[in-house]
């Protein structure tokens, strides 16, 4: 057995490929192989063994580290620049055994051969990986290249293999991206450079930071979202979850705790701190804020969660002490609301991509057809209870909650079984809910809490039928408007300052179609030109 530097590469996308495309792929990767300066100089010196391997070829250096590595620079641009398919590339150091094939001509086999091909594996069109033996014999050389060579953990290859693997990258060479299969990985290592942006600290202080990105930098949510798991959407749901992928990926545990527990905990506080001191009660708030926030999470997804308890904080700790001081009328409460409505805007477009929205007289009829559709409904529920007695109300909201809760989910999420159980569920405790507080008087924690939560129950299914219709009619776009139309409305008196939030919320809404369509120009372009 010898050390060797093995260097494996493959076509991406090969075997798709009909016949005669396959042969003019692998004859132009033969040409550009041959043509390189490493692979001319290790033949020379009989240093080198190259053979055919599945969707491209391995080439086995017996010269100098460096080798493969300058191969692969070499290569990549040469097939970036005249190449008519692209390619992935890795690179091991390891133990391999110099042998003669039934044909008479060179080979090798061993470990060291099995690992490079499992290393190349793991990437993606345009990556150069390698193995941390490798990276290391490149290091101990002083070869400046170990200095591009950037440590993206340990993954799990065939058989449960644990490889250290090194991504090579600069500026015209090589993905910068850490390759699919690996953030895949559940048992995914990271390395501390990888590391989501909350690692390193507690939980209490990421979630901080979380909450901070939401405020502040929306679009974050979605790189943070996608470093957790790669399959998720930014608006993925506790529905689309498996317990084996929450089990598997510790990360997606402590968002979830940070979601459900920690973020509404520190609001909680925050509603506490600034409603007590004026006199103003934090229960009703903190209730409809955990409510909502748990119902929104299911129907609209885990980032919508996040939006709309940050959107009800900031009615409480803004508006509502602007209202108890000025009223609904007041400037004041129009600005303020009109700010939370900008910011909702931007925020939820963060987590609801339209990568390919309708025309905007489709989104903006969708929107104001959803609104008026949600609003008749309401009102035909608030007249059908009208003058009845508690236990028959309490039996409409059960019969709603449950048909509207089923709906929402089989059309947001297609899981028609599991809004059925849960549409059970949520109805029965939204009509105990009503019915334990229906004609009590007084205004203690524990009852104002508990209207709290029937309230938020009620405005989240409320939401979350506007969001459903109007995404099935037009996409995520018109449904925020259609919900953030609702939520104007409960703020909305008949003033002349009642149009700021209105024409605020119609102006972002534009600003951000706008936005939208630009990337989605941009990438276009760049599609079209790679």
């Amino acid at each position: 057995m010898v050390t060797a530097h093995i260097f494996f590469v493959d076509a991406v996308g090969y075997s798709t490929l009909e016949s005669s495309q396959q042969t003019v792929v692998f004859r132009q990767l033969q040409k550009f192989v041959g043509d390189c300066s490493a692979v001319i100089d290790a033949s020379a010196q009989d240093k080198l063994v190259l053979s055919p391997s599945g969707d491209g070829m391995a080439l086995v250096f017996f010269d100098h580290c460096s080798s493969p590595l300058r191969c692969a620079c070499e290569l990549m641009d040469r097939i970036e620049k005249e190449g008519a398919f692209k390619a992935r590339m890795g690179i091991h150091t390891g133990e391999v055994a110099r042998l003669v094939d039934i044909n008479g001509l060179a080979s090798v086999s061993g470990d060291g051969i099995n690992t490079a091909q499992r290393v190349m594996d793991f990437g993606d069109a345009g990556h150069i990986l390698m193995s941390l033996q490798h990276a290391t014999a490149l290091q101990e050389a002083r070869d400046p290249a170990a200095n591009e060579c950037h440590d993206i953990g340990v993954a799990t290859a065939k058989h449960g293999k644990r490889i250290h693997l090194f991504n090579f990258h600069r500026p015209a060479v090589g993905s910068a991206d850490v390759p699919i299969k690996v953030r895949q990985d559940d048992k995914w290592l990271r390395p501390k450079t990888l590391r989501l942006g909350t690692s390193g600290r507690n939980s209490f202080v990421a979630s901080l930071q979380i909450l901070g990105w939401l405020l502040a930098h929306p679009f974050r949510w979605r790189t943070h979202v996608s470093q957790i798991d790669p399959r998720l959407t930014p608006h993925f749901s506790v529905i689309d979850l498996t317990g084996p992928q929450v089990l598997r990926n510790r990360d997606l545990r402590q968002l979830l705790i940070q979601v459900y527990l920690i973020c509404p905990g520190i609001l909680s506080l925050l509603i506490w701190a600034v409603l007590t001191p004026l006199g103003l009660d934090p229960a009703w708030w903190i209730g409809t804020m955990w409510a909502s926030g748990l119902v929104v999470s299911v129907l609209l997804g885990i980032g919508a969660s996040l939006v709309f308890i940050c959107l009800l904080t900031f009615d409480a700790v803004v508006q509502a002490p602007i209202i108890a001081s000025f009223g609904y009328a007041s400037v004041a409460n129009q600005i303020a609301l009109t700010t939370v409505i900008i910011w909702a805007t931007i925020a939820l477009s963060a987590v609801f991509p339209t990568p390919r929205p309708p025309s905007a007289l489709r989104e903006i009829l969708s929107a104001i057809a959803t609104f008026l559709i949600v609003l008749i409904i309401a009102a035909g529920l608030v007249a059908l209870a009208a003058k009845r007695p508690p236990l028959q109300i309490a039996g409409i909201i059960a019969g709603s909650s449950f048909l509207l809760i089923t709906a929402i989910i089989g059309l947001r999420w297609k899981r028609w079984s599991r809004g059925f159980v849960l549409g059970q569920v949520l109805g029965v405790l939204g009509a105990a809910g009503y019915y334990a507080i229906a004609g009590v008087t007084g205004g203690g924690f524990l009852l104002r809490l508990q209207q709290g939560i029937s309230n938020g129950i009620g405005d989240a299914i409320v939401w979350g039928l506007a969001f459903a219709l109007a995404e099935r009619m037009s996409g995520a776009r018109a449904a925020i408007m259609a919900g953030l139309l609702l939520s104007a409305l409960k703020n909305i008196v008949p003033t002349l300052w009642t149009l700021l939030p209105l024409v605020a919320l119609w102006t972002t809404y534009a600003l951000v179609r706008r936005r939208s369509l630009a990337k989605a120009r941009l990438a276009s372009e760049q599609a079209a030109v790679s």
